[in-house]
């Protein structure tokens, strides 16, 4: 018996060697540790740096402390793993795909359809790429996070995708046509279009029609004047630093009549810290318009105000440089364009 082990273990060794020496050794890896809450050493680091490549804010310091079972649990969820923030072989190896995917920049893309296209925000794709405003170019490679990232602090920093559809535009469609057809509006078509004229269509056109329902207000401009901030990234002209501008600053003196944007009822009325004395809107179906840094206020909450009142005089009220209204539109908490909205 003992002589047939001996033999075995010598076929063994020999089928190893041939192995070896053909080259065809299998590739043998050492799972990495599972790991947990109150651990340290270098692989905890490595699991802080990855997810800092995945977006989540940590601190480098090789302890697997509270921030960092928050971002492990986050990226779970993300990943629609077991939330247990244990890091066993399958968080591991989610951890190890790439973060982002690179695009070509194609004729008729935007910003708004690769968002929709990745599932990710608009403000996710300018901070990965350091844009400061929306236009990209044809040709341009543009590095897409290619999931939602939810900071360990649990604040999401991509908005989920409403639904879509895309429609092919035919001889003798209208914007007009079009959005009544979809229960949507011309301004919505716009925006999710990038249309600057969206009057000019041509037949064999694609649309991406957005999922808001509902017929979405006319708007009509606050204020006139000079867009001195326009919407998304710029460098804060006080804080000096990188923000996100979710609306369009419009110069106006002190004073000014500001009015309102469209029909609906007042739901904020009141001191908004850097934003000043402002007053916000509901119009319906997930829509609010908002105006801040205004000098006096000239309605409440719960009033209902129509298209064209004067809801509040123009100021310098809250952080500000000078005197202006800042204005911003939002779709279900979600800042967009302005401009796209108004005539």
């Amino acid at each position: 018996m003992a002589r047939t082990a001996q033999r075995a273990r010598t076929v063994t060794l020999c089928l190893l060697c041939t192995l070896i020496v053909g080259g065809i050794m299998p590739d043998i890896t050492v799972a990495a540790r599972v790991l947990k809450q109150g651990m340290t050493g270098a692989d905890v680091r490595e699991l802080q740096e990855r997810l800092g490549e995945w977006g989540y804010a940590l601190q480098l310091d090789g302890k697997f402390g509270p921030l960092t079972v928050a971002a492990v649990k986050a990226f779970q969820k993300a990943c629609q793993l077991k939330v247990d923030g244990i890091v066993g072989t399958q968080t591991w190896t989610e951890l190890g795909k790439s973060p982002t995917v690179t695009h070509t920049v194609q004729r008729g893309d935007s910003l708004y359809v690769l968002a929709r296209r990745y599932g990710v925000s608009i403000e996710a794709i300018m901070d990965a790429n350091d844009l400061t405003d929306e236009i990209i170019i044809i040709g341009r490679q543009l590095t897409i996070p290619t999931r939602q990232v939810v900071t360990a602090t649990g604040q999401s920093l991509a908005a989920e995708a409403p639904p879509e559809q895309v429609y092919q535009v035919r001889p003798g469609d209208s914007a007009s046509v079009i959005a009544r057809k979809f229960n949507t509006s011309v301004p919505a078509l716009a925006e999710a279009n990038r249309l600057s004229d969206p009057n000019r269509l041509r037949a064999g056109q694609k649309l991406i029609i957005p999922g808001w329902q509902g017929n979405m207000p006319r708007f009509v401009w606050p204020v006139r004047g000079r867009i001195s901030s326009p919407y998304g990234w710029r460098v804060h002209p006080i804080y000096k630093n990188r923000q996100f501008h979710g609306g369009i600053d419009i110069v106006a003196p002190v004073g000014t009549s500001v009015r309102a944007a469209a029909n609906g009822k007042v739901i904020r009325s009141g001191y908004m810290g850097a934003f000043g004395h402002g007053v916000v809107i509901d119009h319906g179906r997930g829509v609010t318009t908002w105006y801040g840094h205004n000098s006096r206020l000239l309605v409440k909450v719960g009033e209902k105000v129509r298209q064209g009142q004067i809801i509040a005089r123009s100021g310098n009220t809250g952080v500000s440089t000078g005197p202006h209204v800042d204005f911003r539109i939002k779709v279900d908490g979600e800042t967009v364009n302005p401009v796209h909205w108004l005539p």
